[in-house]
């Protein structure tokens, strides 16, 4: 394998990698060596046979396509140090082979390093997909296909986005590992002198350093763009908001302390807890993990109302499985507040802020400021660990970039109590912090909040290289797990997970309703057949509302179902706000299914109400939520209601990836706020995005008014599907022309039972009569919804009205 390896070299001083510079020159694989300097650099001073490429700096993007235009040959070898490097036995053709063999896009290996004279093994981890830190250790050596370097500098390398002065190496690494495996080499291939000989206490907090800030904005930039190469960006407009009030709680607060043999410092971090100052009720829950020392004594002397301590039964619990025992436990309190048991917090009012906050900004995890200090509450360095690289917008994504989130921690205990820490010691708050920021926002406090104390006990002061690479594998571990999960929700987007307010909501009901549980069953097994872009689903459990008598004599006669007072006892209530409820439909259409009626008894209208669909859709983005007018689907047009059910399954959403592209805008308040119509549909129909409330009620009250009213009708006649995507909210508005279609109140084989609904008329047919799912043709279903939608001419009427209304 000669000449196969170009060589790449940083180089201040050349008399420093003159052993290294001969070392390579007598190997056969290698076919040029380059020198990497800066512009200070004396040519003369340079090996004959070496070329110097002049750069800015080692990371930046420049200098990588600079290595790419001076790459020939099959493979690079990037030096990452300025300093000497001694390779080990054939280590360069243990480098090649491997790389051969694997086809591997990047191949790195163990090393010794020299510190401070002596010389001591360095192994490194293997990188996994979520091996998303910067400062991911592969040595000082990289072994790199030159094939896709040049395809980097080709394609990312020339783009604006990917152009970095400090975050360029980290690019390329991250596009390599797109592309490739980053494969590691349990060897020691070379030894290099080891510069950074501080403890890894003292190096984990190098990211909040205010000093690189300008380095860790490119950084988060860079794996911002790589979580959206591989589709696993969140974007936080897509947020759930907690409901704090679902479940009673006799606490507003728990602070939660873990201990195990601290008989130091426990009486300290207790009565700090003590001593809080709030408006609620709290209390303090110690887990002592069967400590060995005086701890449980100490504990037993500070016994109070508000103490609450745990000796759990299990004997195999680290950090994070006691946490679980304190929230499991029915005494935690609705929000649980972290204070590790060799720390205090900084005032009486820390617990009273961060419950504040939770209901100020709206997040199911708050994250506070500490103070690192001695115990004499002396500041050590860095000081203040505030955590202000996290932003509202992206805070979520560049988490996992770094190792921490901050402290002190509280979380929504619900929430909690459903996803669990896992059974470490380690990294188990860093955890929480992603699995929530997956789906809720993360509050921030950037007051100090609390006292981290140093001192020889702690946990994280001084680790071997063993123990600095099983928790950075751990870690990593936990954002392979953390990336897949996100990818999962990008790809379905809008889909109600099992931790979604609604589906707990949704399991609940069912688990206590047998009758609606039968029919969600059943659902599962009706029969469906697809008719060009159209659904139908035969499902008899519809033959009531099919079937329903809505004229004025029959609503008098019978209990308005949707009342409080009418309900059966089984059905469960969950209050949204003063004017609606959420209920679980018993009749279902969708797989999961709500009725969202109003709390008085009034007409259905949706004019004052239409601020309850963007209400909703801010609250729930993976709803879809309809409307039926009364003589347009709605069964109960005497009581004011919505419906809602998981978005993207009808035809008209599945759909909305073409015809979107056809839309003809109406009216544009801006970029992000208009009217269009939509012609590209079985019926037209107007078309209503928006970006906020205000927007869509004021789009919505100007289409409202330019729809045709008939004569005796309390309002215009229409179906109304709403979603979300992203940030921008989409309400399609259907103009109604007919309550039913001829063919409902045909005789015979020519009657055909479909009275259409919001669901219906955006493509998904319901029918309750088995002869006619099996009879209905494409041509019919099209029939049926258009002969109930309106006309392209009354269509353009009400489009040139809105023009002119505008």
């Amino acid at each position: 394998m000669i000449g196969k390896i170009d060589c790449f070299l940083p180089c201040s001083n050349p008399n420093d990698l003159k052993e290294t510079i001969e070392m390579l020159r007598k190997s056969k694989t290698i076919r040029q060596i380059n020198l990497l300097v800066d512009s200070d650099f004396k040519v003369a001073e340079r090996a004959d046979d070496c070329t110097t490429i002049v750069v800015d700096n080692l990371l930046s993007t420049d200098t990588m396509r600079k290595v790419s235009e001076n790459a020939e040959a099959d493979y690079v070898l990037l030096a990452l140090k300025s300093t000497p490097l001694v390779l080990g036995q054939h280590a360069l053709d243990r480098l090649l082979r491997v790389a051969t063999d694997t086809h591997a896009a990047l191949v790195y290996s163990d090393y010794h390093a020299v510190v401070d004279g002596k010389r001591e093994q360095h192994p490194v981890i293997d990188y996994q997909m979520g091996s998303l830190r910067d400062d991911f250790d592969f040595g000082s050596l990289l072994f790199i296909r030159a094939d896709l370097l040049h395809e980097y500098a080709a394609t990312c390398g020339k783009e604006g986005g990917h152009q970095f002065a400090f975050a360029g190496l980290y690019d390329l690494r991250l596009f390599l590992s797109r592309k490739g495996k980053l494969f590691h080499i349990n060897e020691y291939l070379y030894t290099t002198e080891e510069s950074d000989t501080r403890k890894s206490g003292e190096r984990q907090f190098d990211y909040v350093n205010p000093r690189n800030r300008e380095v860790q904005i490119e950084m988060e930039k860079a794996v911002t763009l790589h979580l959206e190469a591989v589709g696993a960006r969140i974007d936080t407009h897509d947020y759930e908001a907690p409901n704090f009030n679902r479940e009673p709680f006799n606490c507003e607060a728990s602070v939660v302390i873990p201990v195990y043999n601290r008989e130091r410092t426990i009486a300290d971090a207790v009565k700090s807890a003590l001593q809080q100052e709030a408006d609620f009720k709290y209390n303090v829950i110690v887990v002592n993990n069967h400590s060995s020392d005086h701890t449980g004594d100490i504990l037993r002397e500070l016994a109070c109302e508000r103490l609450i301590v745990i000796e759990p039964e299990r004997t195999d619990l680290g950090i994070g499985g006691c946490w679980n025992v304190a929230v499991d436990d029915a005494r935690c309190g609705r929000f649980t507040v972290q204070l590790d048991s060799d720390d205090l917090y900084s005032s009486p009012h820390t617990l009273q802020k961060i419950v504040d906050a939770f209901h100020e900004q709206h997040a199911a995890m708050i994250i506070g400021a500490y103070r690192m200090c001695d115990f004499e509450l002396k500041t050590l360095p860095p000081g203040m660990i505030e955590h202000r690289e996290w932003t509202e917008d992206n805070g979520c994504n560049n988490a996992l970039r770094i190792n921490g989130l901050g402290a002190p921690r509280a979380f929504f205990t619900p929430l909690l109590r459903e996803i669990h820490f896992p059974n470490t010691s380690y990294g188990e708050d860093y955890a929480l912090g992603l699995a929530f920021s997956r789906r809720y926002r993360i509050g921030r406090i950037y007051d100090e909040l609390y006292l981290c104390r140093r001192w020889g006990g702690n946990s994280d002061a001084a680790l071997s290289i063993e123990k600095v690479n099983a928790n950075n594998l751990y870690k990593d571990r936990l954002r392979t797990i953390e990336l897949k999960a996100r990818r999962q929700l990008v790809s379905k987007k809008a889909s109600l997970g099992d931790d979604d307010d609604l589906k707990r909501f949704f399991n609940q009901q069912l688990k206590q309703w047998e009758d609606a549980r039968k029919r969600y069953q059943d659902l599962r097994d009706v029969k469906t057949k697809q008719l060009g872009i159209l659904r139908v689903q035969y499902n008899p459990a519809r033959m009531v509302s099919t079937g329903a008598k809505i004229d004025a004599h029959t609503l008098a006669q019978r209990p308005c179902f949707l009342c409080a007072s009418n309900r059966p006892k089984e059905q469960l209530t969950e209050r949204l706000d003063d004017d609606f409820c959420l209920l679980v439909n018993p009749f279902p259409i969708l797989p999961i299914h709500f009725t969202i009626p109003a709390l008085r008894h009034e007409p259905q209208a949706i004019l004052s109400h239409y601020g309850e669909v963007h209400k909703l859709l801010s609250r729930y983005k993976a709803l879809m939520v309809f409307y039926n007018g009364p003589k347009c689907g709605a069964s109960a047009p005497d009581h004011q209601h919505l419906q809602a059910g998981e978005s993207g399954l009808v035809p008209l959403q599945r759909e909305w990836k073409r015809m979107q592209k056809s839309l003809e805008p109406i009216v544009t308040l801006n970029e992000d706020n208009d009217v269009c119509l939509l012609r590209d549909f079985v019926v037209p129909a107007l078309v209503i995005r928006s970006t906020s409330a205000e927007s869509d009620e004021k789009l919505f009250h100007l289409v409202y008014k330019c729809l045709p009213l008939r004569d005796g009708e309390t309002e215009p006649m229409m179906n109304i599907v709403a979603w979300r995507e992203g940030r921008q909210y989409i309400s399609v508005v259907i103009p109604r022309e007919k309550h039913r279609p001829d063919c409902y109140f045909d005789e015979g084989e020519k009657q055909l039972l479909v009275s259409p609904g919001a669901l219906d008329m955006s493509g998904l047919l319901i029918v309750p009569r088995e002869e006619d799912f099996n009879k209905l043709t494409e041509t019919q279903a099209e029939t049926i919804l258009k002969e109930c939608g309106v006309t392209e001419k009354t269509m353009q009427a009400v489009v040139e009205r809105i023009k002119e209304n505008n």
